[in-house]
């Protein structure tokens, strides 16, 4: 397997306003960067605020890409497994029908 790209943030806008260039324009910004800016309700309702971020999609490190490789072996094993479980509840079953 290869490294993958994965969407990081490269910034995020804290203040309670509406994003303007001077708070980016110190950022090296990319072509493929993707802006978001958007005013977001509270979950009661009661007021919302502006919320804002740039994500890039940057290759994983060698951590990230170990880590993901153990995830997915784990993931195999267990799908194995559960096959394996699955297979033996049939066999079982079918099994006791021919009898």
């Amino acid at each position: 397997m290869e490294k993958i790209k994965k969407e990081t943030y490269i910034y995020w806008h804290q203040p309670n306003a509406q994003l303007k260039w001077s708070d980016i324009k110190h950022l090296q910004l990319e072509d493929d960067d993707l802006i978001y800016s958007t005013w977001e309700e509270d979950e009661d309702d009661v007021r919302g605020g502006w919320a804002a971020h740039i994500t890039r999609m940057v290759e994983e490190t060698d951590e990230q890409f170990q880590k993901r490789m153990k995830d997915v072996e784990l993931k195999n094993k267990w799908a194995k497994e559960q096959r394996y479980n699955s297979y033996l509840k049939l066999k079982a079953e079918f099994e006791n029908d021919r009898k």
